[in-house]
């Protein structure tokens, strides 16, 4: 066990055969994916077969996620944090093993090209070092010290060569191929983390916290150019780091290691790197299957379902001030009110940033009103200093598809009213985002629900003598 844990968790500069690449990682892959199928049966009842579990490694497209919980989600991402991590640094070494520029291991967060990747590097021999060079330079002493002037340019460069690629990246993969994937939150950060290493520490030698101070001054920096360029909000971009700031220290990490090398990576390399993170956003902009997750929400009453129903269809004015939440500009429901009655009636339930239009497709008074979403506003306003924000996931790219209210009398004077919601989210990881969306569609049930229930027991202690 301590030579496996060795092996497993040597540095990211001692090279692996191939052997050992291997049973690592058919090792890890079937050990994940027995907890994977455990947890998830548990906890879903979901059968996670092989097949399910062998997608793409970061961007799962499967209709089993829509039922995972939220709990399950947040647990999954944590889990899988490490692993990716892990797969990385042995596809580092093994490359090194087989001569192979380790660059290449961006391909690991790319759909279809990891299984390549890994199966390149499977098959790849041992290579022999050329007669008379070191096999690889330890990059792991104290960095070579130079004048601050130098330092200062190592660290100028770096940043900016770092924040220019991600910001090509992310136009070539949302403005361009208009898609939220893996690719975009994950081989982006990647990259900018491992090309501002790789400039910063041809120029000066540093110290490995030094390259990743340097990626996160970079990946900020990226956040930035995307707000002044009213390409991004305020809001998203702040999401969007929790995610991006891990990868970019693995990006690093890799970027520093390959700075050291006997043979420093070429214009061409990097070239080639850049377009292996726009082909995997391109690849999954054809992958359209989007899973559709229901967001469920309740409250008991004390009235009557005659009393609840006459609020559900139709219900005045929210006065109620928003939570703090909602203030980021999250959009939040204000007032519903009701065009006709019966199936085919039109339900227009207005928000902060404009209505949903809801056709009526059951009307089962007291008992169940249901509804398509016909049209629907942008899900907020976001954080920007322009008027108008060119952001491609405030239109489509998440979508509620129905919504239905359902009233159960459980007593005379007493009723549980559920509210339900199916959405989509083009958005990768999706473990991740559905979290978010999950928690403000809770938070916008809670909204009106409660205040149905105010005006509902209001009117039914107002109807008791």
């Amino acid at each position: 066990m301590r030579l496996f844990l060795r092996v497993l968790f040597g540095p990211p500069d001692s090279p692996i055969d191939r052997r050992t690449y291997l049973i690592l990682g058919a090792s890890l892959m079937v050990f994940k994916y027995i907890v994977d199928a455990v947890i998830i049966g548990v906890v879903t009842g979901v059968s996670w077969m092989p097949s399910d579990y062998l997608l793409p490694l970061i961007t799962v497209h499967s209709a089993k996620v829509g039922q995972f919980t939220t709990g399950l989600s947040i647990w999954l991402l944590l889990w899988t944090l490490p692993f990716i991590w892990i797969g990385v640094v042995l596809s580092v070494r093994r490359a090194l093993d087989a001569r192979i520029f380790p660059g290449v291991v961006v391909a690991f967060f790319i759909p279809f090209l990891n299984y390549l990747l890994m199966a390149a590097l499977t098959i790849a021999p041992t290579a022999d070092a050329p007669p008379g060079t070191p096999t690889e330079p330890q990059p792991s002493g104290p960095p070579d010290r130079q004048s601050p002037a130098a330092s200062s340019r190592s660290s100028q460069f770096g940043i900016a060569a770092g924040a220019v690629a991600g910001v090509l990246m992310i136009a070539v993969g949302v403005m361009g191929f208009r898609t939220y994937g893996g690719s975009v939150f994950f081989g982006v950060p990647f990259m900018t983390g491992l090309i501002s290493a790789m400039v910063a520490n041809r120029i000066v030698g540093r110290s490995l916290t030094e390259t990743i101070v340097l990626g996160q001054v970079a990946l900020l920096l990226i956040g930035g150019i995307l707000l002044l360029m009213a390409l991004e909000g305020g809001i998203c971009i702040m999401l969007a780091f929790p995610i991006a700031f891990p990868i970019a220290i693995m990006g690093s990490v890799v970027g520093r290691l390959l700075a050291h090398r006997d043979r420093p990576p070429s214009l061409n390399h990097v070239t080639v790197l850049l377009l292996t993170v726009s082909l995997g956003s391109g690849i999954e902009a054809a992958m359209p299957n989007v899973p559709i997750r229901t967001v469920l929400t309740s409250v008991e009453i004390d009235a009557p379902a005659s009393r609840v129903w006459e609020q559900v269809v139709s219900f005045r004015e929210i006065e109620r001030a928003p939570s703090w939440y909602f203030r980021t500009g999250l959009a939040y429901p204000l007032r519903a009110r009701l065009e006709g009655t019966g199936v085919g009636a039109v339900r227009h339930c207005e928000f902060t940033t404009g209505a949903f239009v809801e056709p009526i497709t059951v009307w089962d008074a007291p008992r169940v009103l249901a509804f398509d979403v016909q049209s629907q506003p942008p899900p907020l306003r976001e954080w920007s200093p322009y008027a108008h924000v060119y952001a491609p996931h405030l239109d489509g790219f998440f979508r509620t598809t129905h919504g239905e209210f359902r009233l159960i009398q459980l007593a005379p004077n007493r009723t549980r009213l559920e509210g339900r919601t199916w959405y989509s989210l083009q958005m990768q990881p999706s473990a991740y985002w559905q979290v978010i969306a999950d928690t403000i569609l809770h938070a916008i049930h809670r909204r009106v629900l409660d205040h149905v229930k105010a005006h509902a027991e209001s009117q039914a202690q107002i109807a008791t003598p």
